[in-house]
């Protein structure tokens, strides 16, 4: 974190007093077209003031811009960070990962290192949790748990780069389990980016998959105002009712993001094993930003698929969420803060394989449960206590809709210290 600081602050020297000078003759990169989708987020950081353009305001966003005069664009956004509320936080993130190679390349040159020096980029997180649930697979399930993750991300070839991330997670006092659960590659073909490998999925708004790793396959993507995903994955399988282990299946998955105005986006989400037996679902979300201060999102899906029909009469299960939250605790800015409410309703059969957890915490040893067979409401807060280190609480007061003997209610509580570096 500290080299990537002085990376930024050192870019934006060589901005300030160079101008245009990036635009290198023998710069290797290709250039980014004045209909680039980083245009656009480069624009909503310099409303907010969070940058600014060349020496006369502008962007010259009416031209191609080389990729080196971006990146240092990227590297003011980094260095002012802390003027970034949580949602542009995220879009200077999303500009990180886009010109991490350029990034790094243009550290080298600002700071004259050697050349030997290694190109792959470390970076980390830990999280502390603690965490209580009320089941009925234990009544003395409450959990103390420390999660380390490192993430590696190198340029392998021009338009090319390697992410990864190491896991290890255990309960306080006792040993770890360690993963690697990404591994793949991103680039692009024309317009058309491409991710392979072992990799995250997120659709829509949650609904439907947050996951974040595990799953081996080919994701394409494209487009600017409406962004178009499919893709086909590999993973590994339980039942939520741990009495059907499938193992590996294969997967389908498509989605589209569509901009509406400034403030809104509606997704449209499709998730389907290739036998239709466990999912063959679909969903849509809209997330709003048009309050001051407040975003709400939202998402309808339903799972048409023999396991979720044999659990409600031949009929799709169904399942829905909504959420509202006020601000957000910003990483990069001490003191800041945010405090949301939501509520979800998810018939049995809608998520067998916990393909999503919606931000939520375990109701036992080994199941989310956030999105299959529940309904209820939850509450949280979160806190940048110091830069880069949050502290987030969340109580969800879940109950099971189709109840066998002995169930109870899934009430779960959990808090925790998350920081990065």
């Amino acid at each position: 974190m500290k080299r990537k600081t002085a990376m930024a602050l050192a870019a934006v020297f060589a901005m300030s007093v160079a101008g245009t000078a990036l635009a290198a003759p023998a710069n290797p990169f290709v250039d980014v077209p004045a209909n680039h989708w980083a245009y656009g987020t480069v624009n909503r950081l310099a409303q907010a003031g969070v940058i600014s353009g060349y020496g006369d305001g502008t962007y010259r966003g009416d031209r191609t811009m080389t990729r080196y005069e971006m990146a240092a664009i990227i590297a003011r956004a980094m260095a002012n960070s802390d003027k970034a509320d949580a949602e542009l936080q995220r879009e200077i993130d999303a500009l990180q990962d886009e010109f991490s190679a350029e990034l790094y390349n243009l550290g080298v040159r600002v700071d004259n290192l050697e050349s030997k020096m290694s190109n792959i980029k470390f970076t980390g997180e830990v999280r502390s949790r603690y965490e209580s649930s009320d089941n009925a697979l234990d009544d003395s399930n409450d959990k103390s748990r420390t999660r380390l993750r490192l993430f590696l991300e190198a340029p392998v070839a021009d338009n090319v780069t390697f992410h990864g991330r190491y896991q290890a997670e255990s309960k306080w006092g006792e040993g770890s389990e360690s993963k690697v659960d990404q591994a793949y590659i991103t680039g692009n073909l024309g317009s058309v980016k491409y991710s392979f490998g072992r990799q995250p999925l997120w659709l829509g708004q949650g609904l439907l998959a947050d996951i974040g790793g595990n799953n081996d396959g080919l994701i394409l993507a494209g487009g600017k105002e409406v962004k178009v995903m499919a893709g086909v994955f590999k993973r590994d399988f339980d039942t939520y009712d741990k009495s059907k282990v499938s193992g590996s299946l294969d997967f389908y998955t498509a989605n589209i993001d569509a901009k509406l105005g400034k403030d809104a986006n509606l997704t449209i989400s499709y998730l389907q094993d290739k036998d239709d037996e466990y999912y063959k679902t679909w969903s849509a979300g809209l997330n709003y930003r048009g309050i001051k201060n407040f975003t709400l999102s939202g998402e309808y899906g339903q799972n048409d698929a023999d396991y979720a029909n044999s659990y409600n009469s031949g009929d799709e299960a169904k399942g829905w969420f909504a959420k509202l939250k006020y601000k957000g605790a910003n990483r990069m800015n001490p003191g800041s803060y945010g405090i949301w409410a939501g509520y979800r309703d998810a018939e049995k059969g809608f998520d067998p394989g916990e393909f999503t957890t919606l931000d939520g915490g375990r109701v036992d040893d080994a199941t989310w449960a956030y999105s299959d067979n529940i309904k209820g409401a939850e509450f949280g807060f979160d806190y940048t206590v110091f830069k880069n280190g949050v502290f987030l609480a969340q109580y969800g007061d879940l109950e099971v809709k189709e109840r066998n003997s002995g169930d109870k209610d899934r009430k779960n509580f959990f808090a925790q210290l998350q920081y990065w570096f």
